[in-house]
């Protein structure tokens, strides 16, 4: 990655913001899009990069952004849209789905596809011809029933779909496009329900890891799992005959 330049949407805090380090720590270019400016402007000190104010909810946000990284440091070698919220705060009690407000099902989908959709929207058509890698962060969640917040769970599927169709539609390209499923990490975004219930946690370095190994080296449409305890594997998916692949 040395003087590769290297996008980051929602990498002021926890998995994101490890990502960051490690590729700054590789010797990457890095540009820290975030809502949280106390936290982006402190890691780009920090990791010697540059920090751009973004709301991953908007379109003309994550545009300009991308522009702004373009003209700074260069059209971006990888990407990684990370941002992401659930339907409650992390320490708020648990919510039924049917009592959920539609303003919380609006804002999960906006932050969590929309934001992925507007970043992969704008960086395809500047990163296709020279290459690179774009990975995405989804869940297990969207692999697997989450019975505590199934709008989170709904966006991270949405997610999953988008980042394989995405990338089938790139496959002619050099360019590639794949994703990653965290297992329950230590982040500040985990419910408190969760941390009561004792789930076994993963460090953000343990995902980032996965991140950085997707942008170097992963495939085009490649779907990582990690989950704690268990090396990383290569999530499995259907043909259009609806026959599954391992």
């Amino acid at each position: 990655m040395e003087n590769s330049v290297f996008f980051i949407l929602g990498g002021a805090t926890g998995i994101g913001a490890e990502v960051v380090r490690q590729a700054a720590n590789a010797g990457a270019k890095v540009a820290i899009c975030d809502i949280d400016e106390e936290a982006g402007n402190r890691l780009a000190t920090e990791t010697d990069g540059i920090f751009i104010p973004c709301n991953a909810a908007s379109e003309e946000s994550v545009e300009q952004a991308i522009s702004r990284c373009a003209a700074e440091l260069g059209t971006s070698t990888y990407a990684h849209l990370n941002s992401g919220v659930m339907t409650v705060p992390s320490d708020a009690p648990f919510t039924p789905f049917e009592k959920a407000p539609v303003e919380a099902y609006r804002r999960v989908m906006s932050v969590n596809v929309d934001g992925v959709f507007y970043g992969l929207h704008h960086l395809i058509p500047l990163m296709r011809e020279d290459g690179g890698a774009i990975t995405v962060t989804t869940s297990r969640a969207g692999l697997v029933a989450t019975p505590f917040d199934p709008i989170y769970a709904a966006s991270k599927a949405a997610v999953l779909q988008l980042v394989r169709s995405v990338a089938a539609a790139n496959a002619s390209t050099s360019l590639r496009i794949n994703a990653i499923c965290p297992g329950t990490v230590d982040t500040a975004m985990l419910s408190d329900l969760v941390r009561q219930a004792k789930v076994p946690l993963m460090p953000p370095s343990t995902i980032a890891e996965e991140v950085i190994a997707l942008l170097k080296d992963g495939k085009n449409g490649e779907v990582r799992a990690k989950i704690e305890g268990k090396d990383a594997f290569a999530v499995g998916t259907f043909n259009s005959e609806i026959e599954y692949i391992t």
